[in-house]
């Protein structure tokens, strides 16, 4: 008689959603949560935006029924209201949410969940991006909206600044010199002093000049007829000395104290293209939150591609400075063997060195 009592009960307790073993959702007390989680969708979804009309669309390779919400940030996606579903794959399903408008997105299945939102920007520039989206090796996620790594900002039309001050950004760090920003190479390059949008309350000038691919120094091997070969080991120089010279690490270190301030948060960061002292400044970041080099590489190799047409017209001019205006692995990875030889590995350079506290990274920038 017990025995069947407390069948009863527990069949009743059930019914009324009091064990959350019952339920149907998620093992989060029945509710929604904004993050990844179950089977890896990463890969299943992808958000794009033309730069012209800035119009998301939804790009689903995933054979199942599927939902999405949004929100104009993670912590305010409304879980209550969809803003799309289907049933399957998608090619290019454009978006009735606001044009010009950053919105984060969560993609649900029955199998799993994940966020996104467009990885590169679609704004005036070549190589504006989200470092959201990125997985650690504990299958972790960078969070979205929070770090964007970009090159420099003096293209922006009022419709990119519309956009840009839509994802809350509040700081800019910007480590080019000042005559970069006066026009470089020789003076054929225009000025590019950034335009900054609304919500912009700091631009932070970290000024690093290794990796300032026309410098004085460039600039006179160039004349005395240096050929691309020769070219190329200026540019494993530099990143050598990103991570190595005083002055230069001292930037990177201020860099990290900004990064560890919520209160700065979302930030960009960006020299001329977006690839060399960026690039670096990446590599921190993302070896500071566990990811691995494999991955840190490939987010890297993006750049060769999306630069190329920024410096078309200077490389059929003067082909012996393709080195300089492309990255390749070898360029990355004489920072990182340099980091192993001076100061015994990445984990000791960010702590010791730069004063990187790995946790709060954690806390701030993953999923």
């Amino acid at each position: 008689m017990k025995k069947s009592l407390f069948s009863y009960l527990l069949l009743l307790f059930c019914a009324s959603g009091l064990f959350v073993s019952c339920s149907d959702d998620d093992d989060n007390g029945g509710k929604n949560t904004i993050g990844y989680s179950g089977k890896d969708l990463s890969g299943e979804v992808e958000l794009t935006r033309p730069v012209d009309t800035k119009k998301a669309v939804l790009k689903v390779s995933a054979n199942e029924a599927w939902t999405l919400y949004a929100g104009s940030t993670a912590e305010d996606i409304d879980l209550n209201t969809p803003c799309a579903s289907g049933n399957g794959k998608e090619d290019a399903l454009e978006l009735d949410t606001e044009a010009g408008k950053r919105y984060i997105f969560m993609f649900k299945t029955a199998e799993g969940q994940a966020m996104l939102a467009e990885k590169i920007l679609p704004v005036n520039g070549y190589n504006f991006r989200d470092l959201g989206g990125i997985k650690n090796k504990d299958g972790k996620y960078v969070r979205w909206g929070r770090l964007f790594r970009t090159d420099e900002m003096y293209k922006l039309t009022p419709e990119d600044l519309s956009y840009l001050a839509s994802t809350g950004l509040k700081t800019i760090v910007d480590f080019r010199t000042d005559t970069e920003k006066e026009g470089g190479f020789g003076g054929m390059m225009p000025a590019s002093y950034d335009k900054r949008p609304s919500t912009v309350q700091d631009s932070i000038d970290l000024k690093i000049n290794a990796g300032n691919i026309f410098s004085d120094e460039i600039l006179n091997s160039i004349r005395n007829g240096a050929t691309a070969e020769e070219l190329k080991p200026v540019m494993v120089n530099s990143y050598i000395e990103m991570v190595t010279v005083d002055d230069y690490v001292a930037k990177y270190k201020e860099f990290f104290k900004l990064l560890q301030d919520e209160s700065y948060l979302p930030l960009s960061f960006h020299c001329s293209a977006g690839k060399d002292r960026t690039g670096v400044a990446a590599m921190l970041i993302l070896s500071a939150l566990d990811v691995d080099k494999a991955t840190i590489m490939k987010d890297y190799m993006l750049s060769a591609e999306l630069v190329k047409d920024k410096y078309k017209a200077y490389v059929g001019m003067i082909p012996a400075i393709a080195p300089l205006v492309t990255v390749k692995e070898e360029y990355l990875n004489a920072a990182y063997d340099e980091i192993d030889k001076k100061y015994g590995s990445m984990t000791k350079f960010l702590t010791e060195t730069l004063g990187v506290d790995i946790q709060k990274m954690k806390e701030l920038y993953l999923y």
